[in-house]
């Protein structure tokens, strides 16, 4: 199996005041559907929150600058 591993943009899922939501999708990308891995990023605006929420699945967050 040939696996692509140019970059690839992510969708964006939602956007609103506080921030965006953008999603890789593992039925959009092979590499992923073979990992069973899916990803997504969170980019907040100034004075933007991100409410907590529950997850049936394990997930790791970072913080880049802020």
């Amino acid at each position: 199996m040939e696996l692509n591993l140019s970059p690839k943009f992510a969708q964006k899922i939602f956007e609103g005041e506080g921030g965006t939501y953008y999603s890789w999708s593992s039925s959009e990308y092979e590499l992923l559907k073979e990992a069973k891995v899916g990803g997504g990023r969170l980019v907040l605006q100034p004075r933007g929150f991100a409410f907590p929420h529950y997850s049936d699945s394990n997930k790791i967050g970072y913080v880049l600058q802020g």
